[in-house]
């Protein structure tokens, strides 16, 4: 897998889409940190990755939100704590 700034990808984008081919991948940086990823793909399997994309987004999401939960202490509310809340958040909207 290749590592490259934004700065070096931008000054010559073709090489290494062309390139993509060759290599599992492209991680590009910014400020030395890793900000995105190229990968090959074609007409035949756009649709597939971007399905498993979209599942990962999610799945990362979630994580998120279980994490956050656990730092705020919501993650030990019960059932009928958690349906007390629906219940009053319909009734004010």
């Amino acid at each position: 897998m290749q590592y490259l700034s934004v700065q070096e990808f931008s000054k010559s984008p073709q090489t290494v889409l062309s390139s993509l081919s060759r290599k599992r991948g492209v991680v590009l940086t910014h400020r030395g940190k890793p900000s995105a990823f190229l990968i090959k793909t074609d007409d035949k399997d756009f649709e597939m990755l971007s399905n498993m994309l979209m599942q990962i987004e999610f799945k990362k999401a979630i994580s998120e939100v279980r994490a956050e939960s656990k730092r705020n202490g919501n993650s030990k509310m019960t059932l009928k704590q958690i349906n007390e809340l629906i219940a009053d958040a319909r009734k004010t909207k």
